[in-house]
């Protein structure tokens, strides 16, 4: 999913200020190239002290170890060379920097951060942001890092380098530091992905198939009108709501008589029947075969 969210350059102004200090030799940095998604500078930073807020997240990459303090409280601080701080959305970057550092200031925008972590979990999530902190090493932000840094040194303009590269940061570090995983995307029967409406009605079903569902619960849980998601439903799936209820239900009827020695009976609830009549009516319709005689085949 690319949205209309970031359209506007990302230059240094919207940064914590840090860079603009005296002490800040920047030798590259992305501020004038259009960039949006995010923004990258590489330098070396000399001791200064201070406290500084910015709405879009931060991550400080330590080239060289460096050694410094925490304002609030005095307590030390040593980051490794290879090391991260993180500096979450509106959190104040607190520094007592004591020691000169290589650093690479890594900015992603709110928006993309949130974009990203939407489309992994089929936008499930909301105002997710990683805690402030320290990751000790990832080689991977790293080179994605690098590569931002070289783009910057060859004065790239064209945003959608930078907007790829933002993306990828965020899906990285949404999966191995705040712990999203990506949902599997489902795809319609010409093999498309499906639209958002559609996988919310057949998560639904798939989820409630073992008791009676229908149509209206289904548009209910897929934040549309019967009608309207009747006809996306059976265009994307190629088959009704209630169709692909009941394939589900023979599907799963199938599986438990191929690996369990449960009663049909028993497997006819399971799976949502009425009643066993009602299994074996829709199961020959389905694999032209009753379930006794297809449990039998299999074991024979």
């Amino acid at each position: 999913m690319h949205s209309a969210l970031s359209t506007r350059p990302f230059g240094v102004a919207e940064t914590h200020g840090v860079l603009k200090l005296a002490g800040a030799e920047v030798g590259a940095s992305s501020d004038g190239l259009n960039w949006r998604s995010l923004y990258v500078s590489a330098q070396t930073e000399a001791p200064f002290s201070g406290q500084f807020v910015a709405k879009d997240l931060l991550f400080v990459l330590f080239r060289t170890a460096a050694d410094g303090r925490r304002l609030a409280d005095g307590s030390s601080l040593h980051a490794p060379a290879g090391s991260v701080r993180v500096v979450p959305s509106g959190v104040p970057l607190d520094v007592d920097l004591k020691t000169s550092t290589d650093t690479v200031h890594l900015y992603l925008r709110r928006s993309v951060w949130e974009e990203v972590a939407m489309d992994m979990t089929d936008g499930e999530p909301g105002g997710i942001m990683p805690e402030p902190g320290w990751i000790a090493s990832e080689p991977l932000l790293f080179a994605l890092a690098d590569a931002a840094v070289a783009a910057a040194h060859a004065r790239c303009t064209d945003p959608s380098f930078s907007d790829h590269l933002a993306r990828s940061m965020a899906s990285h570090m949404l999966a191995t530091h705040v712990g999203l995983r990506i949902k599997r995307r489902r795809t319609s029967s010409s093999g498309q992905a499906l639209s958002r409406e559609v996988a919310r009605a057949v998560d639904f079903i798939e989820a409630n198939a073992d008791r009676s569902i229908g149509l209206q619960e289904i548009a209910g849980a897929a934040i549309r009108s019967p009608s309207h998601l009747a006809r996306t439903f059976a265009s994307e799936v190629g088959m009704p709501p209630h169709r692909y209820l009941i394939a589900v239900r023979v599907k799963r009827a199938r599986q438990l008589l191929a690996r369990t020695d449960a009663p049909i009976a028993e497997i006819v609830f399971e799976c949502g029947f009425t009643h066993q009549e009602h299994l074996t009516r829709l199961f020959r319709r389905h694999f032209d075969t009753t379930p006794a005689a297809f449990r039998r085949a299999l074991r024979s």
